[in-house]
């Protein structure tokens, strides 16, 4: 009775771990298989059929850290018409994978595993898919060895699918990562947004959160498999690095949107130096991946914790963003919590457990992606509040200034209207002045018997009366500070003709009209003045005297020629007169460039000054 009991025993372990394919169309994920953990190593596939395994687990499996081999044993009995099957271990990363089954009556073994592929660099060899033959209506013992490097411990959890080959050659990989392709395509358009907002703002929180996101997406990449089938697995050992990194700048992301080195400055410091702590246990993860796992990497959900508990006291003090990021945060404790639960073997390896990282760290992602957005939606707005406040200030700004300047400008114009009167005031007592010494030479010149007296009385009045022309014409204008030349020189030349006989003057003028300043038309008026009285005193011959006057603004210059018909006359004796020196003198006072007589046919005078 014994017997039969532990015989019954056994038949009913056999027949909970054993595969019964039915349609070679579907893949069978879900069944028991036995497994026996070998801690010494010292099994081989013909002693450890000897062993009786009575220790059974799902085709997810999980057994937290083993540093000896872990065997698995399973029956398959072929119910369909396929022949070919492909048995698979859906997780990649281990060192050495060995698959039995017998074949004529012997154990025939296929490889595969990281140590393997480090040593050929050929694909096939990281990929765990083997394949075998049982024919319809049989059944076989397959055999599975995990085995890690001796001495190392190392994290043991998968899952095992079992496809005919016809299945697994028409095996859709969109449709088997569909869920990782959307968290990747997700990933890609928040770093290009997150990489956007930094070049456009250039705040560092948006780069951190880019390259999170980099990172974190590296790490998924690893972890879901989906690395094998890309060109980059031949650098999956330098990927591993995306874990320290992606915590690196999950904390350095924390640290700026929660302002810790402001609410928290000691938390503040502590993550700082675990970020530096991060970055010099580099080289361990790339020497050692296992052991840094099993304590570094373990250890990484403590930061987690700490930043959720600076995160509460934040949102207590009042920070708005602190209370999304807290939520975000809680998913993504949740998620490391049951990936390391689950890599410990301290809860089951389900679908949940297998996904959950994936799925928590997405949420927590959308979560920090959404306080960036109502972070750039402020920063827009603020944007636009400021600049409609400095668009008021300045209007603000305008408005006094223009009221200050009507009022300068009204204080101003008083202040020119009474120096307008005054000035008036001095060129009407001038004029006045120069109109009572004009008199009374004219009295003295109608007094006088003497003829050569009575010319140099004369000569005296004309140059009193082309002075005062000019505070007459200031006195009659509105500009005091421009007087018109041809107007000027005409009044001139009209007064000198007045002075002498009209029948015996013939005056020819060209004149253009340019602006000169009060002491420019001095100087010219003096000029003029002497050159036409000298002209008319000295004219002998009894033909009429005529007078060329010429003045043209030539570019930024001036040239004024005055020419007669007369006799001419000796320049040397008469240089010493009172005529030549006044000409001489008011000449340099223009800066003239040139100022000189000349004797062809009568008088010439030229004279050139710069405008």
């Amino acid at each position: 009775m014994k017997t039969i009991f532990i015989l019954l025993l056994l038949s009913l372990n056999l027949l909970f771990s054993s595969v019964t394919i039915t349609d070679e169309r579907e893949e069978i994920n879900k069944f028991k298989l036995f497994y026996h953990f070998d801690k010494d190593k010292k099994y081989t596939i013909e002693s450890i059929q000897k062993v009786n395994f009575l220790k059974k687990t799902s085709n997810f499996f999980t057994f937290g850290y083993t540093d000896g081999d872990t065997w698995f044993k399973l029956n398959i009995q072929n119910n369909s018409q396929e022949k070919e099957f492909i048995f698979q271990l859906r997780e990649p990363y281990f060192q050495r994978i060995n698959f039995y089954v017998k074949e004529d009556g012997l154990w025939q073994q296929q490889q595969a595993g990281l140590t393997l592929y480090k040593e050929s660099k050929d694909k096939k060899d990281l990929n765990p898919n083997f394949s075998f033959r049982i024919e319809p209506k049989h059944n076989k013992t397959i055999y599975i060895q995990l085995s890690p490097k001796a001495g190392k411990s190392t994290v043991c959890f998968g899952r095992f699918n079992i496809s005919s080959q016809t299945q697994f050659n028409n095996f859709d990989l969109f449709n088997e990562y569909t869920f990782y392709l959307f968290f990747f395509g997700s990933m890609f358009m928040l770093i290009i947004f997150n990489l956007f907002l930094y070049s456009k703002f250039r705040e560092s929180i948006y780069f951190y959160y880019a390259f999170y996101l980099i990172f974190l997406s590296l790490y998924v990449s690893i972890y879901s498999g989906i690395l094998l089938h890309t060109t980059l697995v031949f650098w999956y050992k330098e990927f591993s690095l995306s874990i320290p990194l992606f915590i690196i700048f999950f904390i350095l992301f924390s640290n700026k949107l929660l302002k810790l080195n402001y609410y928290l400055p000691i938390i503040y410091r502590i993550l700082q130096y675990s970020i530096y702590f991060l970055i010099l246990s580099i080289p361990y993860l790339l020497y050692d991946y296992d052991k840094w796992i099993a304590t570094i990497g373990l250890s990484t959900p403590m930061l987690s914790f700490i930043v959720a508990g600076s995160a509460i006291y934040v949102v207590y003090k009042g920070h708005r963003e602190a209370k999304l990021y807290l939520i975000g945060v809680l998913f993504y404790i949740t998620s490391l919590a049951l990936l390391s639960l689950m890599a410990r073997g301290l809860i089951e390896h389900t679908v949940f457990t297998h996904y959950s990282f994936t799925l928590f760290s997405y949420l927590e992602v959308l979560l920090f992606s959404l306080i960036l957005i109502q972070r750039f939606y402020n920063t827009k707005t603020e944007k636009i509040n400021l600049q409609h406040k400095l668009i008021n200030i300045q209007k603000d700004n305008e408005k006094r200034l223009e009221a200050k300047v009507i009022a300068r400008t009204n204080e101003v114009n008083k202040l020119l209207k009474e120096k307008e009167n005054l000035l008036k005031e001095v060129y009407h007592r001038v004029k006045n002045n120069f109109h009572m010494l004009g008199s009374i030479l004219w009295i003295k010149y109608n007094h006088t018997k003497n003829n050569d007296e009575k010319v140099s009385l004369l000569e005296l009045m004309n140059r009193i009366k082309s002075m005062s022309l000019i505070h007459q014409y200031l006195l009659d204008s509105d500009n005091f500070s421009e007087i018109k030349s041809d107007q000027y020189i005409s009044r001139i030349i009209d007064e000198i003709k007045k002075s002498y006989s009209e029948d015996n003057i013939e005056v020819q003028q060209t004149l253009d009209s340019f602006s000169l300043t009060p002491n420019q038309a001095l100087s010219l008026g003096v000029i003029i003045n002497e050159l036409l009285t000298n002209s008319v005193k000295y004219y002998a011959l009894k033909s009429p005297c005529k007078i060329t006057i010429l003045c043209k603004k030539e570019e930024e210059n001036i040239r004024v020629c005055v020419k007669d018909n007369g006799e001419g006359f000796d320049i040397e004796t008469e240089k010493n007169g009172l005529g030549l020196k006044l000409i001489e003198q008011f000449s340099e006072q223009l800066y003239a460039t040139k100022a000189e007589f000349s004797f062809d046919g009568g008088t010439k005078y030229e004279l050139l000054f710069e405008l």
